[in-house]
């Protein structure tokens, strides 16, 4: 695998630790000082790295690279790739995103280890699956709070490609907002009608009972404080989908993945803003399984 273009016009490698590593654009003060307002406008840059990093960084096996599936602006590229073996400066990341403001972000940084393609999901995957097909499949996938921009339907086409993306014994890490979540603290009413919401679909057997939240619209007419920061409304989707992990633990499992870790959990890079009890994101660590595995099973 070959570099992106910038990395490869780098005047020298870059080494692990090199602050340049941490260097993130500042895109303004959203909400906090902490979050980064994303490119396209649709969420936020959380303000540190997955609480899955460790998962996906053990999954790198040294042959088949790593991928990000929404890598913003690089926070989780960088911490991933620090936790690598450092033996050459052949690519061990994929970042990806559908933003190219985020890919040239991440060019900028020069990091030879890292190599930036377009992507988005369910199915806008053409160079990812090039670069699969290239190297035998990915050793593990991070999706960091991106599922929860789509549709039920998107979010089971999106793992069925993940499945495909992943090498046999590949490991996919998600992390997604949960109904649990809140957007402007304790006494939060968006995040306490959600949960109204999310209650009653639920309760009638709604498949996917977080889906079709408009932010945008809900905090006009819930959240007036908030409402009247318009860089904070630029950042909000129009579309937001809250699930729970057992619903997640469903759906990969449905698509023949063996979950290993299933949780709701506080996320270290939420603000506070977002806290409520604990369980405000949805965590899940899954591998595909070896051929003989399935045989067998």
């Amino acid at each position: 695998l070959k570099p992106s273009h910038q990395a490869r016009q780098a005047r020298k490698p870059l080494s692990l630790d090199t602050s340049v590593m941490a260097t993130y654009p500042d895109v303004g003060d959203v909400m906090t000082e902490t979050l980064k307002g994303t490119a396209n406008e649709t969420g936020f840059e959380m303000a540190m790295a997955s609480p899955l990093l460790e998962h996906f960084a053990a999954a790198y096996d040294g042959q088949h690279p790593l991928l990000d599936m929404g890598c913003a602006y690089g926070r989780n590229v960088c911490s991933a790739l620090k936790l690598l073996p450092y033996e050459d400066a052949k690519v061990k990341v994929i970042a990806c995103d559908c933003a190219q403001e985020h890919l040239d972000a991440v060019d900028a940084l020069q990091i030879p280890e890292i190599r930036t393609v377009f992507g988005m999901l369910p199915s806008d995957l053409k160079e990812v699956q090039g670069i699969a097909a290239e190297v035998g499949g990915f050793s593990g996938i991070l999706v960091s709070e991106v599922l929860h921009f789509l549709t039920g339907d998107a979010i089971e086409e999106s793992i069925k490609n993940f499945k495909e993306l992943l090498a046999p014994g590949g490991r996919l890490c998600i992390t997604m907002f949960s109904p649990y979540a809140n957007i402007s603290g304790p006494n939060c009413p968006v995040g306490a009608h959600w949960r109204k919401i999310f209650d009653e679909r639920q309760q009638t057997g709604y498949k996917w009972p977080g889906e079709d939240i408009n932010l945008k619209v809900l905090v006009r007419e819930l959240q007036a404080s908030l409402s009247s920061d318009e860089r904070a409304m630029s950042c909000f989707p129009s579309y937001f989908h809250v699930v729970t992990a057992d619903q997640l633990k469903k759906a990969l499992e449905a698509a023949g993945f063996q979950v290993l870790l299933a949780r709701e959990d506080r996320h270290p890079g939420h603000a506070p803003h977002f806290h409520h009890d604990g369980r405000e994101s949805t965590q899940l660590v899954a591998v595909k399984q070896m051929p003989e595995a399935v045989a067998g099973a």
